[in-house]
């Protein structure tokens, strides 16, 4: 490794995987929430964004939850980016209204 530096063996991480496409996480920079899209049952469109949080770092994840549809689509949600304060998520989305039909664009949402 260029630093010098050897990384453990992969885990997967508890509490938010299924037999679906769980992917692209994005944790919180204190650690205590991860973003992801997964495309498991209960999705509005293809992916669909979730969130799951922890009390402490050394807690498992809670049941993951949808962002509903004030974030996903009936389309395909992915690429989940929370902004360094916490406060707007950056996604890619082929929804309706975008760019072109069928392409990925940007979007973000702030709480």
């Amino acid at each position: 490794m260029a630093s010098g530096r050897s990384y453990a063996p992969a885990v997967l991480v508890p509490g938010v995987n299924t037999e679906f496409a769980d992917g692209q996480p994005n944790v919180r920079r204190d650690g205590l929430e991860v973003f992801f899209f997964s495309n498991r049952t209960g999705t509005i469109g293809g992916n669909d964004i979730y969130a799951s949080t922890r009390a402490t770092t050394r807690d498992v994840w809670s049941e993951p939850m949808n962002l509903g549809p004030a974030v996903n689509s009936i389309a395909s949600e992915t690429r989940p980016s929370l902004s360094w304060n916490g406060t707007t998520l950056y996604f890619g989305s082929t929804r309706i209204g975008g760019t072109a039909e069928g392409s990925t664009d940007n979007y973000f949402t702030t709480r």
